[in-house]
């Protein structure tokens, strides 16, 4: 984009990425206004009132015509299903045909920019691995981790949306993969883990992880919005925490289990509805590392985090409750 848009909407506003993410855009001068797009009402995000509104819409609708109505110029994509689901007809429905009915709404308001928060753990979790990827690797999702798979629909989508664009009013498109995102507040599948006070663990196993601080993903959703890049790009805080450092750091105990018997425990468990945390195949992603190289996004884009991996982490202990 040769200009830098001034109005923006954000689907998934009212989740905890769209609540920092509208906040942080309505905070900037250039913006004109923001698009709050969200099944859920707006839930009194902290801004200057005059630069944010709001349409409650369910993205598994067609909204063709309410980006083309607000002239929308940007789009940032966050509407997803975050936690496991059973119901996987109607997570894919919000997660890939939400992203269909999104780029269906981009076309018709000749949307100029479309920026796309994806997950690492599309490159799955797989005892193949041997060093971090690159964004030019193969995504191989675990199986069974719907996650991931969705993940790798919606890309595949926005990157086929983008290539069918007409070179003469070509939206661009980019797709930042991202390790879990940590903050105050965060909710996501690795900060509940670590809040039990005993967790078993496949035996041997002490993988590294990277995190993201939530302050981070946001200066580079924003650059990218900006700055109408494109492409996909590994975004991760600087190096890396192993499996029981994090455990320890939340005041928690590892018990070793030999991990085909984990798997088959937590998948019971699973099929018998007495946890709704992760299917069996989620366990893969504490015994192999699922590490992403982020030399591209500095290369090309200057982005550079401000906060290590344990530092992100560490910023979601008060969250839970932890002693610093």
């Amino acid at each position: 984009m040769t200009d830098r848009p001034t109005r923006i909407a954000v689907t998934g506003a009212a989740g905890f990425l769209g609540r920092a993410l509208v906040a942080k855009l309505c905070s900037l001068s250039e913006v004109e206004y923001v698009l709050g797009v969200d099944v859920r009402p707006n839930p009194a995000i902290s801004q200057p009132p005059s630069k944010l509104r709001w349409a409650v819409q369910d993205v598994r609708e067609p909204f063709d015509g309410l980006l083309r109505d607000h002239t929308i110029e940007a789009v940032a994509h966050l509407a997803y299903v975050l936690r496991p689901s059973r119901d996987r007809r109607r997570a894919s429905a919000i997660n890939v045909g939400g992203t269909e009915n999104l780029l269906r709404a981009c076309r018709a308001a000749r949307v100029r920019g479309v920026v796309y928060p994806s997950s690492t753990t599309v490159y799955g979790a797989h005892s193949s691995y041997r060093r971090p990827h690159l964004e030019t690797d193969p995504v191989n999702p675990v199986r069974g981790f719907q996650y991931s798979e969705d993940k790798v629909l919606a890309e595949r989508l926005l990157l086929g949306f983008a290539g069918e664009s007409d070179p003469g009013s070509r939206t661009m498109v980019a797709i930042m993969r991202a390790p879990p995102v940590m903050g105050p507040s965060a909710e996501n599948f690795i900060v509940r883990s670590l809040t039990r006070r005993v967790l078993p663990s496949p035996m041997g196993a002490n993988v590294e992880f990277q995190f993201l601080h939530i302050d981070d993903l946001l200066e580079g959703l924003i650059a990218m919005l900006m700055s109408g890049a494109s492409g996909v790009y590994n975004v991760a805080g600087s190096g890396t925490v192993r499996w029981r450092e994090m455990v320890r750091a939340f005041g928690n105990t590892v018990i070793p289990v030999p991990g085909p018997l984990l798997k088959s425990v937590v998948g019971l468990s699973w099929a018998l509805r007495l946890q709704s945390e992760s299917p069996a195949c989620g366990v893969d992603f504490i015994r192999y590392p699922w590490l992403a190289d982020t030399a591209k996004a500095d290369r090309d884009l200057g982005w550079r985090p401000r906060y290590s991996s344990i530092e992100a982490l560490l910023a979601a202990r008060p969250a839970v409750g932890v002693p610093q």
